[in-house]
């Protein structure tokens, strides 16, 4: 039995799905691919996913795409070390942090992004986002939205400070994965960004603390932009 973990960047997207390998103690091989069209539309990685998109996964043979699809999937192929013990708010956490945390992020760091970006994948990053913004003068747009942008994604914070101030992880006494899709949610700007998203006396940052020592202090020993 062997699984390769697909991935392109740092994006909350592949950080759940790893950080779920991690908790399961799934063995793996993990494979970065580039955004261009060499590697994300070869023959080997289409028949893992024809949409040529990441992550992705190949578990002994059964491909599969789209994060929250693969790390329920990884729930029922590994039962052993239970990872949503409470399914319908782990897909709430999920749908907050896609709507809410992770846009809030987004228009804060992208210049940030464009700038540390590897340059294999530069030119893909700046025409995808380029077109999702209207312009391509990322540091400005992300000079203009950071003079609100700070404070809005703090506040959007709040369902989860709310709960971190009663209990030491978003799923209770111990990390699951409504820990680990925020988790990925700070861990994508983390690499790209020296921007400092909290307040170090806010209870989220010190759940992120906690979070950054998991598994060896893996996603903590992931290379911070400075």
């Amino acid at each position: 039995m062997s699984l390769t973990f697909y991935y392109g960047s740092g994006s909350p997207f592949a950080w759940k799905v790893w950080l779920t390998l991690e908790h399961k103690g799934i063995a793996h091989e993990a494979k970065r691919l580039s955004f261009d069209k060499e590697e994300t539309r070869s023959p080997e990685f289409l028949k893992v996913n024809p949409r040529a998109q990441v992550p992705a996964i190949l578990d002994d043979g059964f491909a599969l795409a789209q994060s929250n699809a693969i790390c329920e999937y990884l729930e029922e192929r590994y039962p052993d070390k239970p990872l949503m013990p409470d399914r319908p708010y782990a897909r709430f956490v999920n749908a907050w942090a896609d709507t809410a945390v992770n846009m809030a992020i987004f228009p804060i760091v992208i210049g940030d992004l464009v700038d540390r970006v590897r340059p294999q994948d530069k030119d893909y990053v700046v025409d995808s986002r380029g077109k999702r913004l209207g312009t391509t003068d990322f540091a400005g747009f992300q000079a203009n939205a950071r003079e609100k942008g700070v404070a809005a994604f703090r506040g959007a914070l709040e369902p989860a400070r709310r709960i971190l101030k009663e209990q030491a992880f978003l799923s209770g006494d111990a990390p699951a994965y409504p820990d680990y899709i925020l988790l990925g949610s700070f861990l994508w700007p983390r690499t790209i960004s020296p921007l400092e998203l909290l307040d170090r006396d806010d209870v989220v940052h010190a759940w992120r603390e906690r979070m950054l020592d998991l598994f060896d202090g893996m996603a903590r020993k992931a290379p911070a932009a400075a």
